[in-house]
């Protein structure tokens, strides 16, 4: 082992004996080069991945979360003008809940924590403003745990109750949301905020809830729930809900029977929003029942005091059946459905001139018959209403190659989380190409000395013999060239170590010779 090194560190000696001055400069150069690519890439490998801590606090706030994340020593960085404090990915969850036990941030959103701490002499005034404070930040709070929300503020306005009913002013509210990007906020998301808002704090109602995004656009409902805009609203969204349910149910059955993509359905309902209500009183002649009878007697005298006259007087009263009924019929009805279907003919493969086609042959009309019934089931047909209902079958145009090229999945989709880690391995494989690359012409171009033919040429004068030279196998990798300097300073060392009085007396002659 111990030759092994000696031989190495020789070999490593005399390559860079024979190197130029300008070969060994570049010979650094590119060994620190590559040196220090390598050290960039494993840097780049190994620098921690950083990610949001909190974002949008105060300055406050944030103060003191760098000094905490300072006492647990946790790299941390600053953005956004040191708004947002970005830590390690891996730890957190773990900063976030150490914090959170330290209550940080804590004056950001100022919930019902205002009351933990007890002040005397707090007068009632005050007390209200807490109370009011405690509130919109809850309000916030609860707004912000929706995924498309990113900040909030609650504004609420609630005015002194007074003596006398007409005199008191309603109360309202303004909501301020900055939305993520690329997650617009929902209507039924914007209704149900207005709807928790009013279901919170008494004395509002959903009407008077503003809310407005962080760019100034009105995202509530204007109109309130009982206007006729309000209502002529929410009018339209229930037809269109009940044309989309009807739609959907046809559709759906025709699919199920002619394939899917091969049938097309839209419904237009006519809805009824009159609000009716009746008030009918019937009366039944023919069922009565008595409800009162009385008898009177009366007693008369003639001329005569001896003859007594009795005269009664029977009056009966009787009650008609009478119904009263109380009608009110609900909004929304269907007065009148019109539903257009269509349906796509029956694909059949046919060979012509021996290539393979597709060819959409018509549907029959027995077919299109039973289709139409099954269409008037689907979507409650009513012939007492004028209902239509229409099937039409029509060739429908070519949509498969559409298909394959919106689905289609790409065969690097998969790979996109690990672009980062392939592309530094393919950088630190091509530097070491380059640096071996760079080594090989380095030792291609050195010429072997011309000290080493003469020594050679002498050593075989003195001998009498030519020593035969090994070349190296063409199989072998190594260039033949270096191989065949080796074997020379290999057979001038061992002549010189076995006869030195011999190499004494030739390097006397050269020198003479100089």
């Amino acid at each position: 082992m111990a030759s092994s090194g000696a031989t190495v560190q020789q070999q490593m000696t005399g390559f860079m004996n024979r190197l130029t001055g300008s070969q060994k400069l570049m010979l650094g150069v590119v060994t620190l080069g590559a040196i220090a690519a390598i050290i960039t890439l494993v840097t780049l490998v190994n620098a921690p991945s950083y990610t949001t801590l909190f974002s949008n606090v105060n300055a406050e706030d944030a103060s003191k979360i760098v000094a905490k994340l300072k006492e647990k020593d946790v790299a941390y960085q600053l953005d956004d003008g040191g708004k947002t404090i970005l830590v390690p990915k891996q730890s957190v969850y773990e900063l976030r809940l150490a914090l959170a036990g330290e209550g940080l941030p804590q004056s950001s959103t100022i919930g019902y924590e205002i009351f933990d701490r007890t002040n005397l002499g707090v007068s009632d005034f005050v007390q209200k403003v807490n109370y009011r404070r405690a509130l919109e930040g809850e309000l916030a709070r609860t707004i912000l745990t929706l995924e498309e929300v990113e900040a909030a503020r609650v504004h609420l306005v609630v005015p002194e109750r007074a003596l006398f009913k007409e005199d008191e002013k309603a109360a309202t509210a303004s909501v301020v949301l900055k939305l993520k990007s690329g997650k617009p906020l929902r209507r039924e998301t914007v209704q149900g905020i207005s709807h928790l808002i009013a279901s919170s704090v008494e004395g509002i109602e959903s009407g008077n809830v503003t809310i407005v995004d962080s760019r100034g656009q009105l995202l509530s409902d204007v109109h309130k729930p009982n206007s006729i805009a309000g209502m002529t609203s929410s009018q339209y969204e229930l037809q269109q809900k009940v044309e989309a349910y009807l739609g959907q149910k046809a559709q759906s059955l025709l699919e199920s029977v002619v394939g899917t993509g091969n049938a097309l359905v839209q419904v237009n309902a006519d809805l009824d929003f009159r609000q009716v209500e009746r008030t009918l009183e019937q009366y039944d002649p023919d069922r009565t029942a008595v409800r009162s009878e009385s008898i009177t007697e009366s007693k008369s005298t003639g001329s005569d005091s001896s003859q007594l006259s009795t005269n009664s007087l029977t009056t009966t009263n009787y009650e008609v059946n009478k119904t009263v009924e109380h009608i009110v019929e609900n909004m929304g009805n269907i007065r009148r459905l019109t539903v257009a279907a269509l349906v796509n003919g029956v694909p059949r493969k046919v060979t012509k001139d021996g290539q393979e086609t597709t060819e959409i042959t018509p549907r029959s009309e027995e077919e299109i018959g039973q289709l139409t019934d099954l269409v008037r089931r689907s979507v409650g047909y009513d012939q007492l209403r004028n209902d239509e209902v229409s099937v039409t079958n029509l060739t429908f145009g070519p949509t498969e190659h559409e298909q394959e090229f919106v689905y289609k999945s790409s065969p690097l989709s998969d790979w996109t989380e690990y672009t980062e880690e392939i592309f530094i391995i393919i950088a630190m494989l091509g530097a070491v190409i380059v640096l071996r690359s760079l080594l090989n012409r380095v030792r291609t171009r050195i010429e072997p000395p011309t000290i080493e033919k003469d020594v050679e040429e002498l050593a075989s004068q003195l001998t009498g013999k030519r020593p035969p030279i090994a070349l190296p196998p063409e199989e072998e990798e190594m260039n033949a060239e270096v191989l065949l300097r080796q074997e020379r300073r290999k057979r001038v060392v061992s002549y010189i170590r076995e006869k030195p009085h011999e190499s004494s007396r030739l390097l006397k002659v050269w020198l003479a010779e100089e």
